[in-house]
C-alpha cells in the first residue's frame, strides 16, 4: 500500500525526470495499468523517465534506450529491444542467480 501512495504522489506533479524503482511489480492489474497510463502521458510530454526493472517486458514497452549493468559495470547501451534481448542470452545468468544483491 505505501508503494502505491509513494507513486500517486510522485505522478501527480510535474517532474522533469522520474525515477521508477520496480514499484510497479507490486499492485493489482488495475494499479499497474494506471500507471503504465500515467508514465505514458508523461513520455508523450518529453519527461525523462528512467526506470530500473528486471521485468523484461516492462522495458521493452517503456524504454527507447536502456543500459545493461552487471556487476556495477556497463555491459550495454543501446535500444531497449537490443538491450534486453542481449540480457535474455547472457550465458552467466541463471535463474535466481541474477539478483544475488536482493537475496532472491
Amino acid at each position: 500500500m505505501q508503494m502505491r501512495l509513494a507513486f500517486s504522489i510522485a505522478v501527480h506533479v510535474e517532474p522533469e525526470i522520474l525515477l521508477i524503482d520496480e514499484v510497479l511489480s507490486v499492485g493489482d492489474l488495475s494499479f499497474q495499468h494506471k500507471s503504465f497510463a500515467r508514465i505514458a502521458e508523461f513520455k508523450a510530454r518529453g519527461c525523462t523517465i528512467v526506470v530500473i526493472s528486471h521485468e523484461t517486458a516492462c522495458m521493452r514497452e517503456l524504454c527507447d534506450e536502456a543500459l545493461l549493468l552487471q556487476g556495477g559495470r556497463l555491459v550495454a547501451h543501446g535500444s531497449a529491444a537490443e538491450v534486453v534481448d542481449q540480457y535474455m542470452t547472457e550465458p552467466e545468468l541463471q535463474i535466481n542467480d541474477n539478483r544475488s544483491a536482493s537475496g532472491i
